[in-house]
């Protein structure tokens, strides 16, 4: 009888370790452009994964000469038509940005898993430095929640050539931990499966373990002290363990991924005065409040 108990028990957990699993991937195929608030100009691009997948991306080019080339890596939903209008401000401020969606996602092929979505940001970043329109030398990453904790982990897992800086907006600390919060949201069940939870959702490829690798590239981490998708602890806990220099913003009232959407007047400027630290290595480039 116990053994059968425990047969159903491994059972259990297995099943809902790949559901759970895949719960950090919701994409979809919708056009969004139409739905802009304003037309992106934009070259479609196509970049092949590690595995042979086949990635669409769009490259925005900068108003002029580039200070440098911003690979943006998405959140977990929708699609790159969708999340564009984070980063449309950039090519006017005189970046580049190369947008790509993972597998699975917009009109890329494939399923996204964790390992297949970090290998697509890789492929994205090796692509932007390899166009001839682009300095290898000044590369910037930005990631948004999902996307934030991919920029970590790829410049926390081995040295990035031309990496000048990376920015990661609402990012969480660990699959596991943020796995944990919202299991324990689930009525009544929820403190049943909490104890479970490490065998539930794996903690592989997660932000916490490599962030202190990041240096000596800066990195500035953005999270909204209202944000009810990831809390902004997630953010502290990871500004804990990086190393100089790091820089954190706790935006006041700001819920999920809104510093470049609802706080974007508030931000941007700031935003670009941190870029222009990055290019530069000298602090004295840095908006008032952030210098130390």
């Amino acid at each position: 009888m116990r053994k059968n108990v425990s047969v159903c028990m491994l059972l259990v957990m297995a099943l809902l370790s790949g559901c759970a699993n895949r719960l950090f991937y919701f994409p979809d195929r919708t056009d969004y452009e139409p739905r802009l608030q304003k037309p992106v100009p934009h070259e479609d691009v196509w970049i092949e994964s590690s595995d042979g997948l086949r990635l669409h991306g769009w490259f925005l080019k900068a108003d002029g000469p580039a200070k440098a080339t911003v690979v943006h890596l998405h959140g977990n939903a929708q699609n790159l038509t969708s999340h564009v209008a984070y980063v449309d401000w950039l090519p006017a401020a005189g970046y580049n940005v190369l947008t790509v969606d993972y597998r699975g996602y917009g009109l890329s092929s494939g399923r996204p898993d964790r390992k297949g979505v970090l290998a697509d940001a890789r492929a994205a970043y090796d692509y932007a430095r390899r166009r001839p329109d682009v300095d290898p030398q000044k590369m910037i990453l930005l990631g948004q929640s999902l996307g934030a904790a991919n920029a970590l982990v790829l410049a926390g897992t081995e040295p990035l050539p031309g990496l000048r800086a990376v920015i990661a907006d609402s990012p969480f600390y660990s699959y596991g931990s943020i796995a944990r919060e919202k299991i324990l949201k689930i009525p009544v069940a929820g403190y049943l499966l909490w104890p479970f939870s490490p065998l539930i959702v794996s903690n592989g490829l997660s932000p916490s373990a490599v962030t202190w690798k990041i240096a000596p590239a800066p990195l500035l981490l953005i999270h909204g002290t209202a944000d009810e998708v990831i809390p902004a602890h997630h953010s502290e806990r990871l500004f804990e363990r990086a190393a100089e220099p790091r820089l954190i913003w706790l935006l006041e009232g700001a819920g999920h991924t809104e510093a470049l959407g609802r706080f974007r007047a508030q931000v941007v400027p700031r935003l670009q005065r941190f870029l222009d630290y990055a290019l530069s290595g000298d602090p004295a480039d840095l908006d008032s409040q952030d210098r130390h």
